[in-house]
């Protein structure tokens, strides 16, 4: 449980509530695909680290952590976003679809005021290292989207399309679960462990 705060770490996200697992697990699915520096991708979702992390109590905001294997293409062995979206976010299915435009600053991509995504931070993995911001090779998209067509207590579904100034477009889906939905304390192990009340 302590391996899962530490990879959860993020403003305000120590004090998540923990709930135990209940119901069938499932993994996160979607995929990014398009093109992206004049080559055609097609990469997976990760399954086991995508997840929507949210506190059913509203103590703290939701967050999106998206990342997809890209395998060495471009490469990039991960990429991704990490997306705290607005305090109250809900989208019931049969809703209308919520979009919100990214908007490019010069170094990142921000969000437009008053939608609901509060901050969006996008991640990578090449041989250089992992860390935040774009792939240099790619540089920052022109413009993005971010369309939530889900968003209830244990999962949220939508997409994100980059649009780079070259003519690029990347488009990226993902159905991901909350880690009490994905049966494990997201550490792999299956929610495996000491669950017991002893000292």
């Amino acid at each position: 449980m302590n391996e899962w705060l530490r990879r959860a770490a993020a403003p305000g996200l120590v004090t998540l509530l923990l709930t135990t697992a209940c119901g069938d697990s499932r993994e996160a699915t979607g995929e990014c695909r398009g093109t992206l520096q004049a080559e055609q991708v097609d990469w997976p979702i990760d399954g086991e680290d995508s997840r929507l992390v949210r506190d059913r109590f509203g103590f703290i905001t939701p967050w999106l952590f998206l990342n997809y294997l890209p395998d060495g293409q471009a490469t990039l062995s991960a990429f991704g976003a990490d997306v705290e979206l607005a305090d109250g976010t809900s989208l019931a299915r049969g809703d209308v679809p919520r979009t919100a435009q990214l908007l490019n600053t010069g170094f990142d991509l921000a969000p437009e005021q008053g939608s609901a995504v509060k901050s969006w931070q996008a991640t990578r993995a090449d041989s250089v290292g992992s860390g935040t911001g774009f792939p240099e090779r790619s540089g920052v998209p022109a413009n993005g989207t971010l369309t939530l067509e889900v968003l209830a207590d244990d999962h949220a579904e939508g997409r994100f399309v980059y649009r780079y100034a070259n003519g690029d477009e990347l488009t990226c889906t993902f159905d991901v679960p909350t880690p009490a939905a994905a049966g494990s304390i997201w550490d792999g192990g299956g929610g495996g462990g000491d669950d017991d009340d002893d000292d």
